[in-house]
């Protein structure tokens, strides 16, 4: 198993600009030909238009496409986008704003990342005293997460929010986690937050070590604490956000050699997300007979909502929770197809 938590600590505020202050427009100012302004910021809608033009595609084939892969966008609501009357703000939206940067050939989130500068609508954002009353809640004393950072535990995610998490998790020929995606999409409570901590709990002792390679973010820091079988690391943003903003951290964690097979996967959500997909990936010489997808209401709380899973032609598995709340979300696999298991799946160690 590898007990993820996600975490954002306090930040400092935005750092100071080292803008100059100017005075209105003078006839008699000096020139200053080398200095020259920013150039704005395309909006959603103009960024949407000009790649929409530049593809040769028309509203009507665009929503042909999206059809195609499964997603329903009408063509009057891409019409509202791209004339910036209104934005994608639904999970359903947001995905099809994916498979558009796909269909028109834009870097990958090109557009996705205009939408950062929209503010929350409705509800307040919750604020980071709730945010530590949330974690207290989930990860009772004694669990990963307390054990790997002491009294600063309940402060993770103190100024950042989760709006969907992603985890893409694949197992070796010996049973055992070698290697998982993470894409998580978060939102800022407040200005200034600079990067998102991230804490793994290895359940292998042995584990010698581990890589991060960061695809979406730039990696900061990484501490492996060995004897806690743990790894945090910093993933920075690359900017300060603003309260409300949004931004997307996507890494891979690698795990070393290991020798002890992983029997489950769970992650523990302190608050409501729009929405968590784990998929497991098992190695063909290693599918287990049985797997269930799981929930606990906390680090020490059984499971319930046992549901079995069926893995698919890829001898993948994968939860999906409808309604996703606050809790632990996980899946167990038992046991292993094949009737020489016992022999075959047995790794030995080896030396450098």
């Amino acid at each position: 198993m590898i007990h993820p938590a996600h975490s954002g600590p306090d930040h400092p505020g935005p750092e100071p600009s080292t803008r100059r202050p100017h005075a209105p427009d003078d006839p008699a100012a000096p020139a200053t030909p080398d200095r020259q302004a920013d150039p704005p910021h395309p909006t959603f809608g103009e960024a949407f238009r000009q790649a929409l033009k530049a593809s040769g595609l028309t509203l009507q084939r665009l929503h042909h496409h999206l059809a195609v892969r499964g997603i329903s966008v009408s063509p009057a609501t891409l019409s509202h986008w791209q004339r910036g009357r209104s934005q994608p703000e639904r999970q359903q939206s947001l995905r099809a704003v994916s498979e558009v940067e796909s269909i028109l050939n834009t870097a990958p989130g090109a557009l996705q990342s205009l939408l950062s500068h929209r503010r929350p609508r409705g509800k307040a954002l919750v604020t980071g005293k709730e945010i530590s009353e949330a974690l207290s809640h989930i990860h009772t004393p004694g669990s990963p997460l307390p054990e790997a950072l002491g009294a600063d535990a309940y402060r993770f995610n103190e100024n950042l929010v989760s709006l969907s998490v992603q985890e893409t998790v694949h197992l070796d020929e010996y049973g055992c986690i070698a290697r998982y995606t993470v894409s998580n999409v978060v939102r800022a409570t407040r200005d200034g937050v600079r990067h998102l901590t991230a804490h793994h709990q290895l359940d292998d002792p042995d584990t010698p070590s581990v890589q991060v390679t960061v695809h979406c973010g730039r990696l900061n820091a990484l501490r492996f604490h060995h004897e806690l079988g743990s790894a945090v690391f910093d993933i920075g943003f690359g900017r300060a956000l603003g309260r409300g903003d949004t931004a997307i951290i996507n890494y891979t964690l690698d795990v070393g050699p290991r020798w002890k097979p992983s029997e489950h996967h769970e992650r523990a959500l302190p608050l409501s997300v729009r929405q968590y997909l784990l998929h497991i990936y098992f190695h063909p010489r290693h599918i287990p007979a049985a797997a269930y997808g799981y929930y606990r209401q906390n680090t020490e709380a059984a499971r319930i909502d046992i549901r079995p899973l069926s893995p698919d032609v890829s001898h993948s598995v994968h939860i999906l929770p409808a309604r996703c709340g606050p809790g632990v979300y996980g899946i167990l696999w038992k046991g292993r197809r094949g009737a020489d298991a016992e022999q075959s799946g047995k790794r030995v160690p080896r030396s450098s």
